[in-house]
């Protein structure tokens, strides 16, 4: 990792995994519909290893297609809170430098807490770079399953222009 002028941390590249895009004549439709396809499959089979409140709390799930690597990352709201759970610096900061994510929240939920963060986050510690990846972000609720579900203003302040794209669009209102 290396810091750029802006106080900011920028990431690092991976290694090469999966070849599902890997041709050129990949679109970025082709990347939006598989990207959906995964995270809707992902977050059907996350919500039946909950119980409870677990359960209920879970109301947002994320994918992250990096172009570079071919990988893909999943994330859910309240992902932070797990055990051995590791702060990308690139995304909190540490105690030299600030991160992307703003330093108090924009929103009602404390800063961390999305499914993008936590999505982005695993694909930062793996190394990817943020430019390469696609984020992809849907309603886990049952009445909004696998729907699209817009970035918050946390999200939008730490992704926005410096994402290749955010298929799930950003906050309401934009």
């Amino acid at each position: 990792m290396s810091k750029g002028n802006s106080g900011l941390f920028h990431g690092t590249n991976g290694s090469c995994m999966d070849k599902q895009f890997s041709n050129k004549n990949s679109t970025y439709s082709q990347i939006k519909a598989f990207s959906l396809e995964r995270v809707r499959s992902w977050a059907e089979k996350k919500r039946l290893e909950f119980t409870g409140k677990e359960r209920k709390n879970f109301n947002t799930a994320c994918v992250v297609y990096d172009e570079f690597t071919k990988k893909y990352y999943y994330g859910r709201n309240g992902g932070y809170h797990e055990d051995g759970y590791v702060r990308n610096p690139i995304l909190f900061g540490d105690s030299t430098h600030q991160g992307l994510l703003p330093k108090t929240s924009l929103n009602k939920y404390p800063v961390g807490n999305c499914a993008e963060v936590d999505a982005v986050n695993r694909a930062l510690n793996d190394g990817a770079d943020i430019k390469n990846l696609h984020l992809t972000t849907i309603h886990t609720t049952k009445s909004q399953f696998g729907l699209y579900k817009k970035s918050c203003e946390n999200c939008k302040y730490a992704f926005l222009d410096r994402v290749r794209n955010n298929y799930s669009g950003w906050k309401e209102g934009d």
